[in-house]
């Protein structure tokens, strides 16, 4: 048994779930490793996108209930670990090549974008094990599939195949099974060409205003804000000069 990896490769970070013989369930050592990892990614000046990875047939089957009832605690809970996971500046893509179950569909949906495979499934047991989810999970689902497609989830207990999934807004794509790494390559190299402070805080931005938590004067401030920085100065030199921007922590000093 492994806990979680962490590849930074220039501009793309890869975390690797790495327990495909427990469906890449999350241990509770493995929620500690995973803020570090965040930490690091974000120490990492250069990194532009994250993407989050498993091994095996399954994503991920959430926390390991089983530690629970063994008396194992951890000073991080699983809902602390995908709020942080969700509030990662740069864009983070969920590489879902196996089925989803439990808190799995939360570290999920917790990324900005899931591409997945077209013969997974989700299943969201936790009233089946007489359980209420967490609260902020609760809300990532009814802000990004609605109240209605959350209850028949949380509340029916039945599986929803790709193609529900994609229909009510959990997956932002779904590709033939072999396509998958191929897609989240292509949307990590968009990513890469865009001004990573601009996008930090356009993501912050729709992000808060899908909770309601955005407060429309600071994000005319940011943007604002944004006109003036030397991110933007680089975009319209290069566009002046018929280039690609060049957005580079060098560049932008």
């Amino acid at each position: 048994m492994s806990v979680p990896t962490l590849n930074i490769d220039g501009q793309v970070a890869t975390i690797e779930l790495q327990r495909p013989d427990k469906r890449n369930r999350i241990e509770p050592d493995d929620l500690v490793e995973l803020l570090s990892l965040f930490d690091q990614i974000i120490a990492a000046d250069d990194v532009r996108v994250v993407v989050l990875a498993a091994r095996g047939p399954s994503f991920c089957a959430g926390f390991h209930l089983g530690a629970l009832s063994e008396g194992t605690r951890s000073p991080v809970s699983f809902g602390d670990m995908c709020d942080r996971l969700a509030r990662l500046p740069m864009p983070t893509i969920a590489q879902i090549e196996g089925n989803i179950h439990g808190g799995g569909t939360d570290l999920a949906l917790s990324c900005d974008f899931r591409i997945a495979a077209e013969h997974i499934h989700l299943l969201m047991p936790a009233a089946r094990l007489g359980l209420q989810y967490y609260g902020s999970g609760l809300q990532r689902f009814v802000a990004a599939i609605g109240a209605s497609a959350t209850k028949k989830l949380f509340l029916t207990a039945l599986p929803a195949d790709s193609a529900t999934l994609q229909r009510v807004g959990y997956l932002d794509e779904v590709v033939a099974d072999e396509l998958v790494r191929t897609r989240v390559q292509e949307l990590v190299a968009a990513v890469c060409l865009l001004g990573p402070e601009a996008v930090s805080r356009t993501k912050a931005a729709i992000d808060g205003f899908a909770v309601g938590t955005m407060d429309m004067a600071a994000v005319d401030e940011s943007s604002r804000a944004s006109m003036r920085s030397a991110e933007h100065r680089e975009g319209l030199r290069a566009l002046a000069e018929k280039r690609p921007p060049v957005f580079s922590p060098s560049t932008m000093r």
